[in-house]
């Protein structure tokens, strides 16, 4: 009777620490980004800040959680385990060799507490369903979308300029906002076919949305994600994706018509001025990827001959100014040049096992709209991927919170796919592993703590001050802050 009681109370404890690191997470993605006007910060630090705050909820539950007395073990691949004890080794060797510490061990520790973060996304997708986390992107997606419509309608009303830089609430850049519809948009494809039923039709109207504010903010790199995710999801599951691409290519052409309708004919109409036109994305495209990124990208390839093997320190493409930006725009360049080029190849080879067991689970599921979330799932692994290519989509807080919550639904639809059919509680872990975990989790914590904590406690103030003494570029250059040099 105790023990059955005590098993209840541990069951109990982990299904509040879900719903609570779900909530938390509902808040971070969905209403924060609304709220950060009410704080006199820049948006970009506002992000950080929540993000921050989402990563110390995170570490609590998958801390409190790996404690109890059975833990169910999401690391059973030995494979995949030595990989990950590789890249610790590698990683800390890295983080040894860089010159400002403080630095390297803050990216070391957002690093840990994203992937606490997709543990625990996943324990929540586990405990209380896919599709119901699949909310999160829905309401994140209409939520915002109603802040563009109240802001468009005042612009409208006032006759006023209908710029993307003022209609877009909580991005310090467009482009950012782009980042995370690299998650959003095929999440909701695959929640208008899999979602609980009375959220589908939200979920259409929220994709449609997500494609006319695509199309104003001309997201070359995340229309090109989609594109690519599109053929790979053609190519690898033929007529079974029929339906999601259907979704998919209905919400792109009526995300088309109101971007028409909203952002050409209407300020056309009304006499109003705009700083962008359909064919702008045309032209920016026929001059490549632009002088700017080869000059990154340049930069990274030197950092790479310079340090092949440890590079030069993790977060340290920010401490060596340069006249254009604190990250080369190219997620491996940046591993490769911040972290070595061994780091680089066993983090990308992991990343592509992942997603390969990925798609062989989405691949032989019978269920309809088990593959559905599946397809979706997979379609983010290839947008993020490709977007990668091309932008800061792995540097922004935001995006990084979105990578984190598709990482955990991925997690937890993989795990659902390949558990046995029993009801029973999962064998209890070795003590020495809940502990390591633990002190993994509290490690990342402490490393982000001790980089940011003078910072954030005048946030603006620190930023001021990189700016006058460090770098006097007008235009913000994000990192870690929105201006994002470390010294």
């Amino acid at each position: 009777m105790t023990t059955v009681s005590f098993d209840n109370a541990v069951a109990l404890k982990r299904a509040h620490g879900c719903v609570v690191l779900a909530a938390s997470t509902f808040i971070a993605l969905a209403l924060a980004p609304l709220s950060l006007v009410l704080f006199d910060l820049r948006d970009h630090d506002g992000q950080r800040i929540v993000q921050l705050a989402l990563l110390a909820v995170a570490a609590g539950a998958v801390a409190v959680h790996a404690l109890s007395r059975r833990e169910p073990d999401f690391a059973s691949n030995r494979t995949a385990a030595g990989a990950v004890a590789a890249l610790g080794v590698l990683g800390a060797m890295s983080i040894a060799s860089a010159a400002v510490l403080r630095a390297a061990l803050l990216e070391a520790g957002i690093a840990l507490a994203l992937a606490t973060l997709a543990i625990g996304i996943g324990r929540a997708a586990l405990r209380l369903t896919i599709r119901r986390l699949l909310v999160v992107a829905v309401a994140a997606s209409l939520l915002f979308a109603f802040a563009v419509a109240v802001r468009y309608g005042a612009a409208i009303s006032a006759d006023t300029a209908v710029l993307r830089e003022h209609l877009l609430p909580a991005y310090s850049n467009y482009r950012f906002f782009n980042h995370v519809q690299t998650v959003t948009i095929p999440l909701l494809a695959a929640a208008t076919l899999a979602g609980p039923a009375r959220l589908r039709a939200w979920a259409a109207a929220a994709l449609v949305a997500e494609f006319a504010l695509l199309y104003f903010t001309g997201g070359r790199a995340t229309m090109l994600a989609l594109a690519a995710a599109a053929i790979a999801i053609a190519a690898l599951f033929r007529r079974r994706a029929a339906p999601w691409l259907a979704r998919l290519g209905a919400a792109a052409l009526a995300g088309a018509v109101l971007y028409v309708v909203l952002f050409d004919w209407v300020p056309q109409w009304r006499g109003l001025g705009r700083d962008f036109f359909s064919g702008d994305m045309i032209a920016r495209s026929e001059v490549g990827v632009g002088g700017p990124r080869r000059y990154l990208w340049a930069l990274a390839w030197q950092y790479i001959r310079e340090s092949p093997l440890v590079g030069i320190g993790p977060m340290h493409y920010a401490h060596r100014v340069n006249v254009e930006a604190a990250h080369p725009h190219n997620v491996y360049l940046q591993l490769a040049a911040e972290w070595g080029v061994p780091f680089a190849l066993v983090a990308v080879g992991l990343a592509v096992a992942g997603w390969v067991r990925l798609l062989r689970v989405a691949q032989t599921s019978a269920d309809d709209a088990g593959r559905a979330i599946g397809i979706g799932l997979v379609a983010v692994g290839v947008t993020v991927a490709v977007d990668g290519m091309f932008s800061g989509n792995f540097v922004m807080p935001m995006s990084q919170l979105w990578i984190a919550f598709a990482i955990g639904l991925a997690i937890a639809y993989v795990r659902t796919a390949g558990a046995p059919a029993t009801t029973s509680l999962p064998a209890p872990a070795s003590p020495h592993l809940r502990w390591a975990v633990v002190a993994m989790i509290v490690f990342g914590q402490i490393a982000i703590w001790q980089g940011v904590w003078p910072e954030i406690l005048d946030v603006n103030a620190h930023v001021d001050r990189v700016r006058a003494q460090i770098v006097h570029n007008v235009v913000d250059n994000p990192r870690i802050w929105s201006h994002g040099w470390v010294r």
